[in-house]
């Protein structure tokens, strides 16, 4: 064993974390955190013993966690609570959370956190879901670093395009599983016959207005594969001589790379890796975390008709009824069925408008002859033109595909290229790139956007490249 966690200091790390007091504990590492590591961390003053024992105050503030640490009824003095909190940051010392440090400038004494003590600390900062924290927009933030990766070719920017990336899928799973969370406990809740009010108006004022709405707009993976796909093309199409010094300069700046992409580039490798990930993003994740998010509104809403329906309070009859007849033993309960029965058994149910009332009558609905059935040349010319105009404009990729590679020229094809003369052809111009980019057509096509935009007298559209793949084309079934 190369590193050894539990030795010196921290044999004992998790000892804070099992006592009785570890609510209050937990919520000082948390205020730790932020207060030196967090987005709101002041470095204009040092983190001295007394900041510490301010920040357990503070805790104690809490009438939960006060009631965890000191005995419920009963008073406490200013001198048990400084006791207390001076033996708190005892043990943190104590057990490897907090060291002495001397402040280089002055020379004061001073504390910080060790960093086995700031990685756990950052762990429970982060399960507490009811605090407000700035998300990082990771799809936005890969399709910058590609960007800047195709503008400088610094390796760096390339890395952080790779790390954003797997961070969209991780992003999305954690959120199907907080909605997995919130649907178990609605049916703890709904057990203990209440409606988790409090945790849908987090969802829905905080979560959802400042989160997922942006996650499922503008931070969309839909809205912004195409853009990343695109610089992808750009950066695979880089010259060999290019293609080759980055991959040195990925080697030397990442070498777990060398393990991973077994003996291909690495450039490429992380390429085809950062689509990978985004096309999960938008075929897998993105459906679920939509199917997890339905299932919960409808659950709530569901446990919410019922709860109106049957109001726990016992207010309505039907809630009075639900009571009487849970209370009743099991031997009265059928003769209270059978009372309830003959007081219902007079009803006559109707549904009565909101300004006149309708009176029940049974009348035959008047049904008109039906008109003969005449199958002439007119009527089969008819559908034939009804048909002919439904599938006028509708192409499959593997047609729009067959269309293009009678005009290929030594491997490749501009759109400008193409002939704009019938409605069949404009709408070959039209899906070219579709067609190349579809699972069909990137077996052999390539397509790469041009600077430059064309137009003709039906549209105007940005120019695109495509380049075919002869190998492949020539072994192919094409």
């Amino acid at each position: 064993m190369a590193n050894v966690f539990f030795t010196g200091k921290r044999e004992q790390f998790f000892r804070p974390l099992t006592h009785g007091d570890r609510e209050c504990c937990a919520a000082v590492l948390r205020s730790l955190y932020d207060r030196i590591h967090g987005p709101n961390a002041d470095y204009s003053e040092a983190l001295t013993r007394e900041l510490v024992v301010g920040m357990v105050f503070q805790a104690l503030a809490e009438p939960a966690i006060r009631a965890a640490v000191f005995a419920p009824g009963t008073k406490t003095s200013a001198e048990e609570e400084r006791t207390y909190a001076g033996e708190l940051v005892r043990k943190l010392k104590e057990h490897g959370w907090l060291e002495d440090y001397k402040d280089p400038i002055d020379l004061k004494p001073t504390l910080k956190m060790t960093r086995a003590g700031k990685e756990v600390a950052e762990v429970l900062s982060h399960l507490d879901n009811s605090r407000a924290r700035t998300r990082q927009r990771n799809m936005r933030s890969a399709k910058k670093a590609l960007a800047a990766f195709l503008a400088s070719h610094d390796v760096d920017e390339l890395l952080d395009g790779y790390d954003f990336a797997t961070r969209v899928v991780q992003d999305l799973q954690d959120d199907i599983e907080y909605f997995r969370t919130l649907i178990q406990s609605l049916t703890r809740e709904a057990l203990e016959q209440k409606v988790a009010w409090s945790e849908f108006n987090d969802f829905i004022e905080k979560r959802f207005a400042k989160e997922y709405a942006v996650r499922l707009v503008a931070d969309s993976a839909e809205r912004h594969r195409g853009h990343i796909v695109e610089q992808l093309d750009h950066i695979r199409a880089l010259p060999a001589e290019m293609r080759t010094g980055v991959d040195a300069s990925l080697l030397q700046r990442a070498a777990w790379l060398e393990a991973q992409v077994q003996l291909r580039s690495p450039m490429l490798w992380l390429c085809d890796r950062v689509e990978s990930m985004v096309e999960a993003a938008c075929s897998l994740k993105l459906p679920m975390l939509r199917s997890e998010m339905n299932n919960y509104v409808r659950r709530f809403t569901s446990l919410l008709r019922q709860a109106l329906s049957l109001d726990y309070s016992a207010p309505s009859p039907l809630g009075r009824a639900m009571s009487l007849l849970k209370e009743q033993p099991d031997a009265d309960r059928h003769e209270f069925l059978d009372a309830l029965a003959q007081r219902m058994g007079t009803a006559e149910i109707r549904l009565a408008g909101a300004a006149l009332r309708w009176s029940v009558r049974e009348r035959e609905v008047e049904r008109g002859a039906l008109t003969p059935l005449v199958v002439d040349e007119a009527s089969r010319v008819e559908a034939a033109m009804r048909r002919a105009e439904a599938e006028a404009f509708a192409f499959s990729d593997q047609e729009v595909l067959a269309g293009l590679l009678p005009f290929f020229k030594a491997g490749r094809l501009s759109l400008d290229e193409l002939p704009v003369t019938t409605a069949t052809e404009a709408v070959r111009v039209l899906h070219a790139v579709g067609a190349a980019r579809s699972s069909e057509g990137k077996r052999f096509l390539k397509a790469k956007k041009k600077p430059e935009v064309f137009g003709n007298a039906y549209f105007s559209a940005d120019n695109f490249e495509l380049q075919a793949d002869l190998s492949s084309l020539s072994g192919g079934d094409r």
